[in-house]
Order: C-alpha cells, then sequence, then structure tokens
C-alpha cells in the first residue's frame, strides 16, 4: 500500500483556504471536524502551498500533555528559550520569527488548538494582533468554543471551513489510489460501510486488512474477503471520541445505537430532549427521513459498534427492552413496528410468541432481512422453525448448514405440502448451492415417493431447475410450463424458478421475447435471494445483448451492478461484473472488459453458486479468448476440468473459449472442426443461441456458403435482429460482396457492436483490394485503424496482419498530383516545379499508393485535391 496519500475530494477547501490565508484577506482560519477527518492532511496541502507563494510557514501540535507546559507548543517556532512573562515571550518570537522570515509574511499551523496552553493562547493571540503571522489552526468540530479558539477570535474575525465526510465516490477513489490498482465494487462497498469516508479510519482498515490477508490481490484485483475487522489504533480513537462524553450522553448514544434505525418518538420517550441535542450538535446521531417520518441513528457505524460494546449484558437487555416498550406504545401499527418489538424482545432474551417470531422472520427475509430473519428463527425449535431457518440460511448463501436444517424440517413438518416444497428447496440447494446433483435427485425421488400425488406440483421447482441447467431443454420447458401452472406457496422457491423461463427464452432462440418480458414487467426481480435477484438482472442483459440492443444492455448491466453491491451478494457482484464487461466488450473497450471480467473471477470460489461460477469462468474465458488472453482461458480449464454437465450452458461457453483460443494461436482449422460439431449438438439440443454463436464465430473464422447457410436456417429459427444481422455478415463474407459489408458496418455502429464495427470493416477493405479498388481498400484500411485504436488494438486473427493505412498526401505529392490529374506529364510537371523528372515519378509512385490508383487515368477520375 502506498505510504503517500493523494488529497482527494478536498480541492475546493484547498484552494479557498490558501487564497484565504495567502491574499492578505484573513488572518485567522478554522478547520473543524471529527477525527481522523483529514484537518491536519488539508493543513500539510495549504502549508505546501503558502511555501510555493513566498511565506514562511512553521508548524506546531498542540497535545493533552503539553497543556501544563507554558508556552511548551509555541516555543517550538524557535531554537531558542523564551522569557518568562507572555510579553518577554511575545517580543522574543516575534522578533526571531522576523530574522527567520525576513521580508517574508509568515504563516502558522496549529494542529488541535483546542488543547493550546494558556500562555501559548494568549502569545498566539499577541502574534496575530500584532500582524506578525497569520493562523492556520485546526480542531474537532466539538473544541470550537475552547479558551484558545475564544482569544483568536478576540482579535477579529476568525473564519471557519467545517470538514465533511468525504463521499462514497470519492473514498472508492482513494481506496483505488491507495492500493494502486482496481478494486471490486463489493469490496469498496464493504469499505465505506465501515469508514463512512473517514480518510484517517479509511487507513487503519486497510492497513489492518493486509496485515490479516483479508484484503488481498486476487485476479490483478483487491478483494476483501470476511467482515471488516477492529484495529487497536481505530479503537483507541473511537474510544478517545467517546471519553469526552458525559454519563446521560453515553446512555442516549447506546439507546441510538441499539435501536438504530430507532423511530424517533421511542428515542423522544427514552432520551432527554438536551441531551439528544447535544448529541446532534457534536456529530455523533443524527435525524434521517424514513419512509412515514424520521429515524435517529449513530453517524458512523464505528462509533455504534463502540457504543454497543461499551454496554453491559443487564444495562443491554434493559435498553432493548425499554425500546420495545416505547415502540409499542407509540407505534401506529406499522409492519416494520412490529418487527423490531420482536427483534429487541429476542435479542433481550424475553419470551416472544412462536407465531410472532416467525411472522417477523419471515417478514424480515421477504425485506432483504435475512440475517435477521435467521436470528429469529433460530429461536423457534420447532419443525416450522428448522424450516424458517434453512430458508434464510439459503438466501444468504449458506448451503451446507441450510441442507441439515432443510432435512429435518422435512422429516419432521406434517403439512405434506410444506414437506413438498421444502423437499424442493433442498433439492434446489443441494443442486445450485453444493453441486450435488446425484444427491438433489434423491430428495426429489424420495418426495415423490413417500408423498401424495396430490402436492407433487411442490416439486416442480426443483425439477424443472435441474432439467433447464442440466441442458434437458424439452424437459426443461415442458416442467417450467407446468410450474406457471403451479406456483409454489413458498416465496423463496417462487424466487429459485424467476430465472428458468427467461433463461430458455434467451438460450433456446428467443432473446427478443424474453427482453419484451423484462421490458413489460412479466418478469418480477426477487427480493428477497441477492444472488438469484442478480441471476436474473444477468439474464436481461443477455437478452438484451442477444436482441440487438446494447445500449439499453449497457445502462442496464451498470445499474444492476450496483444493486447487486448495495445487496452485498459476492456470487451476484461477480455476474453482473460479467455482464458489464461483456458489454464492454461489444462496444470495444477491450482492455475496460478484461477489468470488469477480472473482478468477476475474482469474486468467485468454490463456495459460489454452481451456475454463476460456472457461467463466470466459462463466459469470462470466451471473451478473454477474444481479447487474446490465451493465459486467463488455459487457468480456467484448470478450474473448470470436468465440473459441469456435458450440456449445461457453461460447458457450452467452454467450447466457444475453446474454438477462440485456436482461433488466437493460429489453428484456425482446428477451431473450425469443434465450432461445427457446437453448432450441430446445440441444435439438436434446441439450445439454438448456441448454435447461432458458433455458426457466427465459424463464418468468420472460415467463410462459406455452406456455413453462411446454416446460420441463415437457425436465425430464421430465432427471433433475434442481431442473428438475422450475423447471417448477413456470414453470406457477405461467403461470396465476398463489399457493398453488403459497409451497409453492414454502419448498421453495427448504429447499435454501438464497435468489435463487429472494426470485423467487418477490414472484411470490407479487404473485399475492395480484391476487386482491384484500391482507394476504397485504403479508406476502409484507414478507418480500420482508427477502430483498432478504439478498440485496444483488437485483431482476430482472421482478419490477417495489421494492415496499415496509407499516409496522408505530403504537401509536394499533393502538388504533382493537381498537376498530372491535368494532362501534364512528368517533363512538364518537372520542368513547372523545377524537380528532376526521377524526383517526380517517385511522387507519383508514392501518391498512387496512397490514393490506391495505379493510373493517369484512374488519378484523372479519383484524386479529390
Amino acid at each position: 500500500m502506498s505510504t503517500s496519500w493523494p488529497l482527494v475530494g478536498r480541492r475546493r477547501e484547498l484552494d479557498r483556504l490558501t487564497d484565504s490565508l495567502t491574499g492578505g484577506v484573513t488572518r485567522c482560519t478554522l478547520v473543524t471536524g471529527e477525527a481522523g477527518i483529514g484537518k491536519s492532511r488539508l493543513a500539510t496541502e495549504v502549508l505546501g502551498e503558502a511555501e510555493r507563494r513566498g511565506f514562511l510557514a512553521l508548524r506546531v501540535t498542540a497535545t493533552p500533555g503539553w497543556q501544563s507546559v507554558p508556552f511548551g507548543v509555541l516555543a517550538q517556532l524557535v531554537a531558542q528559550p523564551v522569557g518568562p512573562s507572555v510579553a518577554e515571550a511575545f517580543r522574543d518570537i516575534a522578533t526571531r520569527l522576523r530574522a527567520i522570515a525576513g521580508h517574508r509574511p509568515v504563516l502558522v499551523v496549529v494542529d488541535d488548538v483546542n488543547w493550546l496552553d494558556d500562555a501559548s493562547s494568549a502569545l498566539l493571540e499577541r502574534l496575530v494582533a500584532g500582524e506578525a503571522v497569520r493562523v492556520l489552526a485546526s480542531a474537532r468540530s466539538e473544541a470550537v468554543a475552547s479558551p484558545a479558539v475564544t482569544a483568536l477570535r478576540r482579535q477579529g474575525p476568525v473564519e471557519r471551513v467545517q470538514l465533511a465526510a468525504m463521499s462514497q465516490e470519492e473514498t472508492a477513489e482513494l481506496v483505488q489510489a491507495m492500493l494502486g490498482g482496481p478494486t471490486d465494487g463489493l469490496t469498496l462497498a464493504t469499505i465505506w460501510q465501515a469508514v463512512r469516508g473517514n480518510p484517517l479510519f479509511l487507513r487503519e482498515m486497510l492497513r489492518g486488512g493486509q496485515q490479516t490477508g483479508a484484503l488481498a490481490r486476487r485476479r490483478g484485483v483487491w478483494t476483501w474477503r470476511g467482515t471488516p475487522l477492529e484495529h487497536p489504533h481505530l479503537n483507541d480513537l473511537i474510544a478517545e471520541t467517546l471519553s469526552l462524553l458525559g454519563p446521560d450522553e453515553i446512555e442516549a448514544l447506546q439507546y441510538v445505537a441499539h435501536g438504530e434505525p430507532a423511530p424517533l418518538p421511542v428515542i423522544e420517550r427514552l432520551v432527554p430532549a438536551q441531551v439528544a441535542e447535544r448529541l446532534e450538535e457534536r456529530g455523533l446521531i443524527e435525524l434521517t427521513t424514513g419512509e412515514q417520518r424520521g429515524l435517529v441513528r449513530v453517524t458512523h457505524p464505528l462509533y455504534a459498534e463502540a457504543a454497543r460494546a461499551s454496554t453491559g449484558a443487564l444495562r443491554t437487555r434493559r435498553i432493548l427492552r425499554e425500546l420495545a416498550d416505547a415502540l409499542e406504545a407509540t407505534s401506529t401499527a406499522r409492519h416494520e413496528d412490529h418487527l423490531r418489538v420482536v427483534s429487541w424482545r429476542c435479542e433481550a432474551d424475553l419470551a416472544v410468541d412462536e407465531a410472532d417470531l416467525l411472522a417477523a422472520s419471515e417478514s424480515a427475509l421477504l425485506r432483504r432481512g435475512a440475517r435477521l430473519a435467521e436470528r429469529l428463527a433460530r429461536r423457534v425449535a420447532s419443525p416450522r422453525g428448522a424450516r424458517q431457518l434453512g430458508r434464510a440460511l439459503v438466501a444468504q448463501g449458506r448451503g451446507e448448514e441450510a441442507d441439515e436444517h432443510l432435512r429435518r424440517a422435512y422429516e419432521t413438518l406434517d403439512d405434506p405440502r410444506d414437506r413438498a416444497e421444502t423437499a424442493a428447496l433442498r433439492a434446489v440447494n443441494l443442486f445450485w448451492g453444493l453441486r450435488r446433483p446425484g444427491a438433489a435427485g434423491a430428495v426429489l425421488a424420495d418426495a415423490a415417493a413417500a408423498l401424495p400425488a396430490a402436492v407433487h406440483d411442490g416439486l416442480l421447482t426443483a425439477v424443472a431447475a435441474m432439467a433447464v441447467f442440466d441442458g434437458r431443454t424439452a424437459e426443461g420447458r415442458d416442467a417450467v410450463t407446468r410450474l406457471g401452472q403451479h406456483p409454489p406457496r413458498d416465496p423463496l422457491l417462487g424466487m429459485a424458478g424467476t430465472p428458468l423461463l427467461p433463461y430458455l427464452l434467451v438460450f433456446s432462440g428467443e432473446p427478443a421475447r424474453a427482453a419484451a418480458m423484462f421490458d413489460g414487467a412479466e418478469v418480477t426481480f426477487p427480493q428477497a435471494w441477492p444472488t438469484m435477484r442478480a441471476a436474473t438482472q444477468a439474464l436481461h442483459v443477455q437478452a438484451l445483448v442477444m436482441s440487438g440492443n446494447l445500449t439499453q444492455a449497457t445502462e442496464s448491466a451498470e445499474a444492476y451492478y450496483l444493486d447487486a453491491v448495495d445487496r452485498g451478494s459476492s456470487d451476484g457482484v461477480a455476474l453482473l461484473a460479467l455482464m458489464v464487461g461483456n458489454c464492454r466488450y461489444h462496444r470495444g473497450r477491450l482492455r475496460d472488459a478484461l477489468r470488469w471480467l477480472r473482478e468477476a473471477r475474482a469474486l468467485v470460489d468454490g463456495r459460489t453458486l454452481f451456475p454463476i461460477r460456472g457461467y463466470v469462468l466459462s463466459v469470462g474465458a470466451w471473451f478473454a479468448a477474444q481479447a487474446g488472453e490465451a493465459r486467463d482461458v488455459r487457468e480456467v480449464r484448470d478450474e473448470l476440468g470436468g465440473r459441469f454437465p456435458t450440456h449445461s450452458g457453461p460447458a457450452d461457453f467452454w467450447g466457444l473459449a475453446e474454438a477462440w483460443t485456436h482461433v488466437s494461436e493460429g489453428r484456425l482449422a482446428v477451431a473450425a472442426g469443434q465450432l461445427v460439431a457446437l453448432a450441430a449438438r446445440a441444435r439438436e439440443n434446441g439450445v439454438l443461441t448456441i448454435a447461432a454463436q458458433a455458426l457466427h464465430l465459424l463464418s468468420r473464422v472460415s467463410p462459406s456458403a455452406s456455413a453462411a447457410s446454416e446460420l441463415r436456417q437457425v436465425a430464421d429459427a430465432c427471433d433475434s435482429p442481431l442473428f438475422r444481422l450475423h447471417a448477413d455478415l456470414a453470406a457477405a463474407l461467403a461470396r465476398p460482396d463489399p457493398d453488403a459489408l459497409e451497409r453492414l458496418a454502419a448498421t453495427f455502429d448504429e447499435g454501438g457492436y464497435t468489435t463487429l464495427v472494426l470485423e467487418t470493416t477490414v472484411a470490407a477493405g479487404t473485399a475492395r483490394r480484391g476487386r482491384g479498388e484500391h482507394r476504397a481498400a485504403n479508406a476502409h484500411a484507414a478507418r480500420a485503424e482508427k477502430l483498432r485504436r478504439r478498440c485496444d488494438a483488437y485483431w482476430p486473427a482472421w482478419c490477417g496482419q495489421v494492415e496499415s493505412a496509407p499516409s496522408p498526401l505530403t504537401g509536394r505529392e499533393r502538388e504533382i498530383c493537381e498537376l498530372a490529374a491535368t494532362g501534364l506529364d512528368n517533363t512538364a510537371i518537372a520542368h513547372r516545379l523545377r524537380l528532376s523528372v526521377r524526383t517526380v515519378e517517385n511522387h507519383l509512385q508514392r501518391s498512387y499508393h496512397k490514393l490506391g490508383v495505379r493510373s493517369r487515368l484512374e488519378l484523372a477520375g479519383s484524386f479529390t485535391g
């Protein structure tokens, strides 16, 4: 980690302070803010800028230890001791400052001015009054009324600059600057939630994360694994802040910390108004706007943690009970209030009715509170409690723990439909989460044999999911149709079924229909299961890309990625990062695409849901191969092994990735053979989208009428306008037809598919040159060169050697061409321009090459001056 911290997000304050202090307007400025907010760092920048503007810049730091030493701090300004009285000290220091400064103005920076001893405060006041110095002082917000600040104010107005916390964007910028590389979005969000824009807290968190290994570079991307940790220095800083509070303020802060976000009426009932107001003025609590009324929370999560940690067990129990009683007394019977009451009573270890616990747990689960749902469900010892706990664990991606609770619930529940849906959720968890398809199948078989036929439709979600992701398209489509007719009662199980129909449509050749379903709100994104939500969102992006709507796909991918970060699902963030990279690739932003793909790979591991890990690895390898990153493909091959079903989506994408790798390494014939086999297998299995992708690549690697014809058949069986354009491209390449290629390049350009624009432009130039149309070919070469630069040097192997565009005509070449175009021969041109005939001939030959012409006749017809 870099030891030099850049100044981020403080440019406006820096300019204001520097101009004010060095421009002769202000003699004293006070910078305030919470501990660690960057007051000293900003003062350092002002100090440096003042020196560059000709000031003598001096700095002292006041500390509690120096408060008992008269002149202890300001005596550091000069090397020699000062006189015993303020008057003598003033004369002595003023004389020495003038001697040191010469004719330069003097700026004194005083860090933590509130800790100045009385003598130093008086001395500083006299120096300011005598115009011997200008002062930049810093102090915490709560210390603005200290004697030292009051003394400075007696000499005139003190300009105050209040430093706020950095924004989330500024915090992310600083993190990546300090780490020296890209950082995944989930890590940035984790850090932001922990430090809330405090630079000092940020530094300690990064340092601690690297020391423990929680923060490490993976695949070139910095990632944080686990929960944010505490650091001794951070604890000391927070303890120092809280030590300034009185007992009544500490207890008030504990009420807010244990209840946050606590409804305002509850806090008003339990905390004296003047105490709450003092905490707000100190910047420790804040009133925010809830959905219908104000909510009170601690301003920084680290202060909230410290307040909770400082509360003894008995006091914690009392505070939680009082919070619950106060909310019941002031509640308007809202759902959220009931959830808070039950939660607080549980945390206080008070008796709560089982029905209330289960209802509150379900409410929390469906409101993105799976961890709270888990805590509440653990207090229910019945089979229904085991089922609820298993569901909460599934929603968090904790498959191994969930399986045991779901198994126990299935064996002990009384209601046959509840048992069926519990078996279905357990099978989904085994298949998706734990990658144990055999065990999942056994669970379904056992349930089908043990349960009455009337409840077998409760198993449909698992049956459909396993068929769809095992590549059994026809069986999966039938199961999904029946599932639509018999939806499960369990909302979580319903969420598992949400992506199944869009998946089938996208990969069986109906991406446009799938996109229309999303746009028409026929698909509802799951709320309680972040990973399933991200999977559904990724299918929307994929449907848009494959149906030719890249602009909307890009916008959606970026919005969904931020949503996944907000929900804290590493699986979801990985999947949506993959989709953002997908869109970047098609737009020709290869380096950016690879950065996103590496972020996706950095976030997946053995705990990632099997389909998501499979897609991240295989689709990432596909795009890495297209970008020429063969090493990435080989690494993925080692990771994948044979872990995925032969006919699954990941296996199909892996086949495409392997073919691309052969292409990038010059084995075009091997790639073509693989693609023919992959397309045939995909068509046989009804996975027309993969067939279209394979034939699209085949038609570029090895253009032929047969490949174009087969792709046309597949495209006609699909509803994708993009696939039809791919078929048009295959036909134009097979002929080859430069006019058609030029039209296609323009069409791809309108859609934003820049990599295809490049490929098609190169092909059009090759076709023009084959027809002897060199001028047009040169124009295509020039455009291809620009496109290649836009695409970060992307150049597929089938495009042959990179053809450099001829350089523009020089002034002399243009002059000679203009004369030759009028009919003058070389001798006449040489005589007019006072050149040798040989020189004229050489200029003309170079001009012919640049213009793509071969004779004076062509020159006269094509040279436009």
